[in-house]
């Protein structure tokens, strides 16, 4: 009441001066008049609004008082230029305090150019929670409380006790502050540059502790003041609704319902304010409205900024598409899309970019849809990759804004190529039957995802007649009984898209006598095989190359290798290939009605030596000087590991005094010539033949034989029937012998001794001593007293031929013959 009636006189009073000048007259100008002292506790601020009713007033000075003692906290001065009379001025300050702690009063005086202060208007007070907390809540109350406080500044966290009840300690974040006195009972700690020290949204804590032993406490947060949105931006993609988009700045670090709040104004409209999200926002277009002026404000409890934006909306249009399909072939696909809007007469054009997924291809990009029909757009993409993953944009923009925006990626897979390689034996069965091999190979482009086969289909037809037959997914091969004339053969595979390409296979008539030339192959350097052969002018459609990986063991296990038109040599890798194995290669030329036989190559990628021994042939045929061996041996096998080039003998001399004799080797340079005559050999010797096949490498396993050879030998009875020219051949060299034998007698003994040890036995062998005739015929027989064609018949005694097992034969070259 006293406040109100101070107010009154004030009115009066400055009726008085309303249009003097205070300079003039030398008086004091008129108070202030306090219109509104209003507190906006979230932010701390009190704002004070007053009237000024002087024009010569420029210079105002405001108090901010503190508690009911009115204690000064706070002094400014606020000037204001060409003030009019009746103006409403404002001022605001914020309270480092919390306005609820304690009251808190403002007065303000004014001055004629900064002079001559008025008088002071009385208090105007926002009281504190004091009584509230005396009357109601009985209870010790912390301010602030679930604030959000400024990252940096300096707050003063206060307890309001209830009457009775003192303070006696406050922490903040568990740390123990200094109390300052705020009233007899009201009592604040100050925390400096206030840090945001923990994650989104984790609270401060401050707690108070009173005589009561009440330990109470209470959560604030700490942020940052907002920023102003950077790199606003608008457009539509329809004409219906627009989206504006924004740099957001610093990341906001609240959660609701304390988190910064978008709100989107079109000043030049009479629409509603949009709320928006942290980074966009989406509106409808103004009926009639080309021109925008837009403007972002951006809030929370630490204050306000505020972006602005203007465009013409014909200017932003960028056009998505939509509901965007994909139908694949093999090596092509057919796209399309539709665009929302009426954006007819806009001049809208599209493109689309396939890019492949991890292939070596470029992305394939196409401009449609110019001037698209009804919005929507259909176009066809070539030359793609079978079997092959893409990602696929497609970009639609104005004439004037060429600038499109591109859409998702989208995943398409294009179908698989599958074709197959096809190949067959022929082999002749009879005149009028032959039977046919087909085998073939699945040859899939591409490896986005697994082909699975279900079937195959095999069809063949031969003089007006057909045949099919299915076979299994798991079936690469068949077989098909034909006649001699012409065979025409398709095979298809089904897949789960339809079929594979066919493969055709024509098959020649049968032509009665015609074989082609083996030409052997020397070995390569490298161990693969070099294939060379004539070029075929009727061979339009190259060349085939056929083998068995087993070379000519069985089973066959054929392979095949295609050759293009023009070329006439292959090579094969060594690794594909078994050291010391024969192969045979046909090689056919590809005609358009078939494939024809034209050359046919054998040989080894590595030659080894020979894996079998030469088969004696028995008996051995034998003289006193020379040995005949035969043999047998398949030089035309495939399996032997080599092509063989001839024979070698090696011939050893068994020693009889224990002192070795070289050997010597014979060779057969002819591997079809199976016979071998040793000459010069002694007498009565044994021997041992080695005999071995031969190939470029070296030779193989020997085959062992050791024989005797014969021994010129006359019996007693046979001696008295000699006729008298032997008889005088015979004693000639004896009657020698015997004068030789009466000169030397006196050397009889010593001669004696001697020729018992020439002519003694081994030890242990149970012989008879010869007879002194017997000596003296073997003494004329090493002489060459005789020879081979006095001889009537010969023995032949093989001591062995081979290593393990001696073979001991007697044969007679003719019939024996008894003298008498």
């Amino acid at each position: 009441m006293h406040v109100n009636r101070c107010c009154y006189m004030f009115l009066i009073t400055c009726s008085v001066f309303l249009n003097a000048s205070c300079l003039e007259s030398g008086t004091k100008p008129p108070c202030p008049i306090i219109s509104e002292l209003w507190a906006n506790v979230a932010m701390q601020t009190l704002e004070l609004r007053w009237l000024v009713n002087h024009t010569a007033v420029d210079t105002f000075e405001i108090q901010v008082g503190r508690t009911a003692k009115f204690i000064v906290v706070h002094n400014t001065n606020v000037s204001h230029s060409n003030v009019s009379s009746n103006s409403v001025l404002t001022w605001s300050w914020v309270s480092t305090l919390p306005l609820q702690c304690a009251d808190h009063s403002v007065r303000i005086r004014s001055f004629c150019n900064h002079s001559n202060p008025s008088d002071w208007t009385q208090w105007k007070t926002y009281h504190g929670t004091q009584e509230e907390v005396d009357r109601i809540k009985k209870t010790t109350t912390m301010y602030p409380f679930q604030q959000v406080l400024k990252e940096g500044s300096t707050i003063l966290f206060c307890c309001v006790p209830p009457k009775g009840v003192d303070i006696t300690n406050m922490t903040f974040n568990e740390t123990s502050y200094p109390m300052i006195n705020i009233t007899d009972r009201v009592r604040a700690i100050a925390v400096h540059n206030l840090n945001i020290t923990r994650a989104s949204g984790s609270g401060v804590y401050f707690r108070c502790e009173d005589t009561e032993e009440k330990n109470k406490h209470c959560s604030n947060f700490i942020s940052f003041s907002p920023e102003r949105p950077e790199d606003l931006t608008c457009s539509t993609e329809d004409l219906r609704d627009i989206t504006c988009t924004w740099t957001p700045g610093r990341p906001a670090n609240l959660f609701k319902p304390y988190r910064r709040t978008h709100t989107l104004y079109v000043e030049n409209s009479g629409q509603h304010p949009v709320k928006c999200d942290e980074s966009s926002c989406r509106l409808q277009t103004v009926p009639g409205l080309e021109r925008y002026q837009v403007s972002v404000v951006v809030r929370n409890q630490l204050g306000e900024e505020r972006q602005r934006y203007s465009f013409n909306i014909t200017d932003r249009v960028f056009p998505v598409p939509e509901e965007v399909r994909v139908s694949p072939g093999v090596d092509k696909a057919n796209v399309s899309w539709v665009l929302r809007g009426n954006l007819s007469g806009l001049g809208i054009f599209c493109q689309v970019t396939a890019d492949p997924i991890n292939a070596q291809q470029r992305p394939l990009m196409q401009q449609v849809c110019h001037g698209a029909l009804e919005n929507q757009c259909n176009v066809s993409l070539e030359n793609l990759l079978p079997n092959t993953r893409y990602a696929i944009r497609v970009c639609c923009a104005v004439k004037a804004n060429p600038v499109g925006k591109w859409t998702q990626l989208g995943i398409f897979t294009t179908n698989p190529l599958v074709t197959l390689d096809a190949w067959r034996r022929v082999v002749e069965l009879s005149h009028d039957r032959r039977n046919v091999t087909l085998l073939w190979t699945l040859q899939i482009s591409g490896s986005a995802s697994i082909v699975r086969i279900q079937h195959y289909w095999v069809s063949w037809s031969q003089n007006g007649s057909q045949w099919i037959q299915q076979r299994g997914k798991m079936q690469t091969q068949t077989e098909i009984s034909i006649g001699p004339g012409k065979c025409d053969i398709i095979i298809q595979a089904v897949i789960r898209t339809g079929s594979s390409l066919p493969a055709h296979i024509n098959i020649l008539p049968a032509e009665r006598g015609s074989r082609q030339i083996v030409m052997l192959m020397a070995e390569s350097a490298s161990g693969g095989f070099h294939l060379f052969w004539e070029d075929q002018e009727d061979a339009t459609c190259g060349y085939t190359v056929e083998w068995c990986t087993q070379g000519s063991s069985v089973p066959c296990n054929l392979q095949w290798r295609r050759v293009p038109m023009g070329k006439t040599w292959m090579f094969l890798q060594a690794g594909n290939f078994t050291p010391g194995r024969r192969y045979t290669f046909d090689i056919y030329g590809c005609t358009d009605k078939g494939d024809k036989l034209l050359a046919i190559r054998t040989g080894y990628s590595q030659e080894l030596r020979p894996a079998q021994s030469p088969k004696l042939v028995e008996p051995i045929v034998m003289s006193s000087a020379s040995v005949t061996l035969d043999w047998d041996y398949d030089e035309n096998n495939p399996s032997n590991p080599g092509f063989i080039t001839g024979y070698l003998v090696t011939v050893y001399k068994v020693p009889s005094t224990g002192h070795a004799h070289s050997p010597f080797n014979k060779t057969v340079v002819d591997p079809h010539k199976k016979t071998i005559t040793i000459v010069g050999l002694q007498d009565n010797q044994e021997y041992t033949f080695h005999l071995s096949a031969l190939t470029k490498i070296g030779p193989g396993p020997r085959t062992i034989v050791i024989v005797r050879t014969q021994e010129i030998h006359k019996s007693n009875t046979a001696w008295r029937t000699f006729d008298s020219t032997l008889l005088a051949q015979t004693f000639t060299p004896f009657f020698l012998l015997l004068g030789l034998f009466i000169i030397m007698w006196p050397f009889c003994k010593m001669l004696k001794s001697h020729l018992m040890d020439v002519f003694r036995y081994p030890a242990g062998m149970n012989i008879n001593v010869l007879e002194l005739d017997h000596d003296l015929l073997e003494t004329s027989e090493r002489l060459w007293c005789l020879r081979e064609k006095d001889c009537v018949c010969s023995n032949i005694e093989i001591i062995n031929i081979s290593q393990t097992r001696p073979l001991v034969d007697s044969s007679y070259l003719l019939p024996p013959v008894t003298f008498h």
